[in-house]
């Protein structure tokens, strides 16, 4: 009866929440979030104390919820005109995802709010910790990811260039951009770490919300599972007396030190700046110019795990903490010899689900999924696990669940390779390497701080528990950052000094874990400045991202059918984003990142603008499968702008006293249509 009754009132939940979408946050969201993570994690009970748990559940449920998404959606393609994601496939997945819940009532299961608040009560400061994080996330996005103002919309920090790329993602899925187009480069498929965002719509698809409420609310909860794994994985490696303090200082490490770019404000301040206008308009995390925007001594380019791991970059958002979770049921399935002498068991069935994770992380994090398996080799050999009896049993449980990263990696690493985006290299670009080796020294130095500072000497010196894998992990990231490049933008290696980061955070925690508080806060003085400086920067920034007049032509661009193509100027923001609508193309890099050249498509969309010509402008769009021309700026130099209202090839469709926007009589058909 229990079972029957736990079905019956979660089917009639997810009823109501499709007829009123607002209750899903209350219905769906727990179940996209952190229900079934729970159940797997309480059903394989690793011997993982209650915050990395959590921290697991997050992961698991997050993971496993786009995933189910996103082969659902291919699975109902044939259905409904081979484009099967929406809503209908968002509350499939949630019902699936709920199936744990009376599957546990029936074994038996009841809530225990004794043991909960025992340990709750016993790692009090590791959640008071994971909270805070997550607060503090919440906070500074909700300030300053997408601030309507009365002149239009504006973003603070680096989310000014980089949201545009994650909410057309979001909102053009939505919108019925599925099997997902690039949607600022019209008509090539999306081969890029997009599950972050897919994640993010789906959220907001369940709910009946705009993508970017979603998105804090994703972040902060990868913010928390970070925080919470990071401390399983400490209390998992850094075994002994201390461990529990060394966990926690390891979590604070992990998401709110970084480097000395706070060094550069003292030097500004001291120039005569006024400190708020210094803060609101430069990154002190990751600082690339100065006021006269040139390139001076000290540099900083390697951010904070905060700075953008967190705050900006969303594929580094969940991808992290999916990371440490894999890395973590690795561990903890996978005793070391020492460990299996001493009576522990191998963990099949949790060495299965660690090898699953870290096949779910691909297109979350394309960066870190390589990272994991040269993690996932360290703690093998460093564990002297690579040759015994049991090896190639492990090796087949572990990797057999890496075939569900194939539909993803493969098509990422061809267009990678195809694109001449894989080279060897001598040094991170980023890097002074111009300036000598000992310029390149001082860089590091001083973009990883003082916590990296601590963590070579306590790897070289005190040996914490496991000193060879966590060496291995430092040095094996820190050196593929530096050896090889596998984006058209140097600059995204840096993703490798973040997921460095963790095991540096671990060496350096274990190093300091019995310092007096004085000397910790010292420390933390020296090392926290940075990520909270590129904080107030990203919640207090005033960049303008759209106008007021884009604002309403994208409420107009809601009205037009989905998967509809625009021609825009190639600017970085467009109205089409927050619309859900496609465009041909964008700021060139972006597309470059993508493994697509971008020059073609932006001589034809020069051409359309400034040919001279509407009817070649007419025959160009419809080629290239686009619909409508927003006709508000025009590429430079334009010398013979084309006048669209001359002739019968367009007609307009949209204007406001900012823009007009002209449709093409008689497309041939969109693309991907």
């Amino acid at each position: 009866m229990p079972t029957a009754l736990t079905v019956l009132g979660m089917g009639l939940a997810l009823i109501a929440a499709w007829l009123w979408p607002p209750l899903a946050i209350a219905v769906v969201w727990p179940l996209l979030f952190v229900v079934p993570g729970w159940a797997v994690v309480s059903r394989v009970a690793p011997r993982i104390a209650a915050p990395g748990r959590l921290g697991l559940a997050i992961v698991i449920s997050v993971a496993v919820g786009a995933h189910l998404a996103f082969w659902i959606s291919i699975a109902l393609g044939p259905l409904t005109g081979g484009h099967g994601y929406g809503r209908p496939a968002v509350f499939l997945a949630a019902a699936i995802m709920a199936l744990p819940v009376p599957a546990a009532v029936a074994r038996g299961w009841r809530p225990a709010p004794r043991r909960t608040l025992h340990a709750m009560r016993r790692h009090a400061a590791a959640f008071v910790i994971a909270a805070a994080t997550a607060g503090f996330v919440a906070l500074v996005l909700a300030l300053g990811l997408w601030r309507l103002t009365p002149a239009g919309v504006a973003s603070g920090g680096s989310n000014w260039s980089d949201l545009p790329v994650h909410l057309s993602i979001a909102e053009s899925l939505n919108a019925g951009n599925f099997p997902p187009q690039v949607p600022f480069f019209a008509g090539e498929p999306l081969v890029y770490h997009w599950f972050a965002d897919f994640h993010a719509a789906i959220a907001a698809s369940a709910a009946g919300l705009f993508s970017v409420p979603a998105m804090i609310v994703g972040s902060a909860a990868g913010a928390a599972a970070l925080a919470l794994c990071v401390h399983g994985l400490a209390m998992r490696l850094l075994r002994g007396r201390g461990a529990r303090r060394a966990a926690l200082i390891a979590m604070v490490i992990v998401v709110i030190t970084g480097g000395l770019g706070w060094t550069r404000l003292v030097g500004d301040m001291a120039s005569g700046g006024d400190v708020v206008g210094l803060v609101t308009h430069n990154s002190y995390d990751n600082f690339w110019y100065d006021s006269q925007g040139a390139v001076s001594w000290p540099y900083f380019r390697i951010p904070s795990v905060m700075g953008t791991g967190l705050l900006v970059h969303r594929a580094t958002a969940l991808g992290l903490p999916l990371f440490v979770a894999a890395a973590l049921l690795l561990a903890v399935a996978l005793p070391t010899r020492a460990e299996r002498r001493h009576g522990n068991r191998d963990r099949p069935w949790l060495l299965l689900l660690a090898g699953l994770l870290g096949a779910l992380l691909a297109p979350f994090q394309f960066f870190l999924f390589p990272a994991l398996l040269l993690v996932a080799l360290a703690w093998v050999v460093a564990g002297g696990r690579l040759l015994d009896p049991a090896a190639p049993a492990n090796a087949l449980r572990y990797l057999a669940p890496f075939a569900l990263a194939v539909p993803f990696a493969l098509p990422a690493l061809l267009q990678a390779g195809g694109s001449g985006h894989v080279e060897l290299t001598f040094g991170w670009e980023s890097a002074p390497r111009q300036d000598g080796p000992l310029a390149v020294a001082f860089f590091y130095l001083t973009n990883l701080g003082l916590p990296f500072a601590l963590a070579l000497f306590g790897l070289a010196v005190t040996r914490p528990p496991h000193h060879v894998f966590l060496a291995t992990w430092v040095i094996g990231l820190f050196a593929i950052a530096n050896l090889v490049e596998v984006s058209v933008v140097a600059f995204d290696m840096n993703k490798l000094f973040q997921a460095m980061w963790i095991a540096v955070a671990l060496a350096a925690a274990w190093l300091v874990r019995r310092w007096p508080a004085p000397a910790l806060a010292a420390v933390l003085l020296v090392s926290v400045p940075s990520p909270l400086l590129v904080g107030a920067w990203t919640a207090a920034g005033n960049l303008q991202m759209l106008s007021r007049a884009e604002l309403d032509a994208a409420a107009w661009a809601r009205t037009t059918p989905e998967r509809s193509v625009f021609v825009t100027d190639g600017w970085l923001h467009g109205f089409t984003d927050p619309a859900g609508r496609l465009r041909l193309t964008t700021f060139g890099p972006y597309v470059a990142n993508l493994g697509y050249e971008p020059d073609a498509r932006i001589e034809q969309v020069h051409e359309i603008y400034c040919g001279g010509d509407p009817a070649r402008s007419a025959e160009l769009m419809r080629a290239l499968g686009a619909t409508y021309l927003v006709d508000a700026g025009r590429p430079t130099p334009c010398p013979e702008p084309v006048t669209f209202e001359e002739g019968p090839m367009f007609r307009q469709a949209y204007a406001n006293p900012a823009l007009r926007v002209w449709e093409l009589v008689q497309p041939t058909g969109m693309i991907g249509r």
